[in-house]
């Protein structure tokens, strides 16, 4: 059983991503969430070297509206990981994703993190959006600030593009931390 947290600006596609991956159909309605959001799946997923694992996932889904800041520290107490979510057409939420993963670091400790550019559907309506280069800039700044690896992956909730790949990709970045610990663990014992 593992607790995620889906972070990032307000109406970036958060709740759309995780309804996805629960495999409901998208909504074209924004509603805003308010606070927390929660689901839960299980999911088996193939991790390279190791074969097929079953995955509990505790997905809570965070608020991404500035006037939840103050309340979000708890939500993040236990977190194993987390995806952290930007819309590739609203500059403001690419710009703020930074901020996120250290708020996610500061609360949830160095946990993995995965970058999300979603609604990259929207890139053939919209101009100006934020192009595949621009998020792995992004990914790579993240990753040398906090000093933990963080990849790049683009979805499109609508568009049901790479949701199951994001959550495979954070589920392998998890375990692979898990089996670390466990080790660095029966080392300090020796």
């Amino acid at each position: 059983m593992l607790k995620i947290v889906l972070i990032g600006d307000g109406a970036v596609g958060k709740t759309s991503i995780a309804k996805r991956y629960l495999g409901k159909e998208f909504e074209h309605e924004y509603i805003m969430t308010i606070g927390v959001d929660f689901f839960k799946k299980e999911s088996k997923i193939n991790i390279s070297d190791v074969g097929e694992i079953t995955f509990i996932w505790h997905i809570w889904d965070l608020s991404g509206q500035p006037h939840w800041r103050h309340v979000r520290p708890a939500f993040y107490r236990g977190s194993r990981g987390s995806l952290l979510v930007f819309d590739v057409s609203n500059r403001e939420s690419y710009k703020d994703a930074i901020e996120w993963a250290k708020e996610f670091v500061k609360n949830a400790g160095k946990y993995p993190l995965v970058l999300v550019g979603n609604k990259i559907d929207l890139r053939e309506i919209v101009p100006d959006c934020i192009t595949s280069a621009e998020g792995k800039e992004l990914a790579e700044k993240i990753s040398e600030e906090l000093g933990i690896d963080v990849p790049y992956i683009e979805t499109s909730a609508k568009e049901n593009i790479n949701i199951d790949d994001a959550f495979s990709l954070l589920a392998e970045l998890i375990f692979k931390k898990l089996v670390m610990d466990v080790k660095k663990e029966k080392a300090n014992e020796e």
